[in-house]
């Protein structure tokens, strides 16, 4: 029960884990500072295997989703189309009540449409990640690139090495599982920045 209700809270949950991991980072790890480094005219070749596997993934699961999920879905919004279309005679003395039926039925079929959607967008989502995941174990990552000289200074430890790589698979799958929209936007924000601190000769 408490677990269940915890899972509802996931703010509550994430504090939680974050203190955990800090304790147990504070009394069993001596980790320092792992250096990233970042020049403007570096950006869009470090971050172009990312753009272009974020493409790659969602064409992929267009691909694996349209086949079995587009066919209902063109139903349904057909179905939608064709209450849109009927014609009611406002002479007919029943003309308010076929109004309210077509209101009542077209609210229905949106409705059946955006559910079928969402569940359509959450299995797109589940492809998705999956593919994001194996791309990241893989080797396309989004941190590595821009290690210090692009290995692990002789000072880090093996844990830590090990750690980092995890992290770096887990920030990927997550930035991949974004889309190429998501990856445009940090590279937008990150010109942004580097336009308004005058860094981009750098």
């Amino acid at each position: 029960m408490f677990f269940s209700r915890l899972l509802h809270r996931p703010l509550l949950l994430g504090l939680g884990l974050i203190i955990i991991g800090f304790t147990f980072f504070a009394f069993w790890q001596e980790w320092d500072g792992v250096t990233l480094s970042l020049k403007f005219t570096d950006l869009v070749t470090k971050m172009s295997p990312l753009i272009l596997a974020s493409t790659f993934i969602e064409r992929a699961v267009e691909i694996l989703i349209s086949p079995w999920r587009d066919t209902q879905a063109a139903k349904l919004a057909g179905a939608v189309t064709a209450i849109k279309n009927r014609v009611v005679d406002a002479s007919d003395p029943t003309a308010v009540l076929q109004l309210a039926k077509n209101t009542a039925d077209l609210q229905a079929a949106n409705a059946a449409l955006d559910e079928y959607r969402g569940e359509t967008q959450r299995y797109a989502f589940t492809v998705g990640l999956v593919l994001s995941f194996c791309a990241a174990a893989v080797g396309v990552r989004a941190l590595f690139p821009f290690l210090d000289g692009g290995v692990f200074p002789k000072t880090v430890s093996m844990m830590q090495q090990a750690y980092f790589r995890n992290y770096d698979v887990l920030i990927t799958t997550a930035l991949l599982a974004g889309g190429a929209d998501g990856m445009h936007a940090i590279i937008s924000s990150i010109t942004s920045f580097f336009q308004k601190s005058g860094n981009t000769s750098n």
